[in-house]
């Protein structure tokens, strides 16, 4: 975790994963209620819940970073504030609500619900006096998170693989993000993965994709190497299809709707050339880059059945498959 002036979301951490690979988020009382931001942490725990897998528990824990005391009642009022939007799915999913309160007149636990969380999380909420209890939770945060929640700290959340503008990405020479060139280096270099039927269509294990990210977000490439094919092609998928800005930006979306899908090919053609003329530098060396890709990928049709119709299918923004037909965008794009 890296140190610096200030938080991507003050009073919010991720915290990582717990033994059962539980996603940890911790709520910072003191920075919340100091710069009142209670709607940000509701937007970033949306964005959090929605890359977990549905039925994936998950863990909260609230406390204060200073000597200021906390209470039920506060705790109370910010689960309130920070969970008023959350989903009545999303919140199901809580499989510990942990309070870390050093104030010895702090309440009973069980008036620490809301009463809308009553029905929900009932004998999951925990209330601890020291973080060094987490462990029995299986909960283990490093050392740079612990001295962050003990002390006033400047701390800067590690930035999550999903769900990011492509440019944030660590880019090789080439232009590519670096990920995006080690995996596709991986395929071209072991054929006989492309031969597997269904390749791509198949989802790998959910345990290895997360181990995988999380190699990933440390920069070790060389962990592709030795990873399942499947869960390589399911962690490419899930980069791609959770980019915070789309490989085809939104605002373009409308000079998309208004072309005519009828007209002759070679007007489409000239249309997308100017059309990916005018894309961020990445986005468009990712797109000619992976329709290579999926033009190699298909020459072994007879083998992994995966022909270039059923990879645009997966491939391609589903929005663009609304807009024209799907051979002729497939036509368009593999002929530019």
């Amino acid at each position: 975790m890296k140190q610096c002036q200030s938080q991507e979301v003050q009073g919010l951490l991720n915290a990582g994963l717990d033994k059962k690979e539980q996603p940890i988020y911790v709520l910072l009382y003191n920075q919340i209620i100091q710069n009142k931001n209670e709607e940000l942490i509701v937007n970033k725990l949306q964005s959090y819940f929605q890359q977990i897998r549905p039925f994936k528990g998950f863990v909260i824990i609230i406390c204060t970073q200073d000597d200021l005391e906390i209470n039920a009642k506060n705790v109370k009022k910010l689960i309130k504030q920070t969970i008023k939007q959350v989903s009545y799915k999303q919140l199901k999913r809580i499989d510990k609500l942990i309070v870390i309160s050093s104030n010895q007149n702090y309440g009973k636990k069980e008036k620490t619900i809301p009463f809308t969380l009553k029905l929900l999380i009932k004998d999951k909420i925990h209330l601890i006096y020291n973080a060094s209890f987490l462990n029995l939770y299986d909960i283990e945060l490093n050392q740079s998170i612990l001295r962050f929640m003990c002390n006033q700290i400047e701390f800067q959340e590690e930035q999550a693989f999903y769900g990011r503008d492509l440019a944030s990405y660590p880019i090789a020479q080439s232009g590519l993000p670096v990920f995006l060139e080690e995996i596709l280096k991986f395929y071209t270099e072991n054929k006989v993965h492309l031969r597997k039927q269904g390749i791509f269509r198949l989802s790998g294990s959910y345990d290895e994709e997360i181990k995988l990210v999380d190699q990933l977000l440390q920069s070790n490439y060389e962990a592709i190497k030795v990873s399942d094919p499947d869960v390589i092609a399911t962690v490419l998928k899930n980069t791609l299809v959770n980019l915070k800005t789309p490989i085809f930006p939104f605002e373009i979306y409308a000079i998309l709707r208004e072309t005519d899908p009828q007209v002759p090919i070679s007007q489409l053609i000239d249309m997308f050339s100017i059309f990916f003329a005018h894309l961020p530098k990445v986005n468009r060396l990712i797109v000619f880059r992976l329709t290579e890709f999926i033009k190699f990928v298909a020459k072994f049709e007879n083998e992994n059945k995966m022909g270039l119709h059923n990879l645009s299918i997966i491939f391609a923004p589903l929005q663009m498959n609304q807009i024209f037909k799907v051979r002729r965008l497939q036509f368009c794009i593999l002929n530019l």
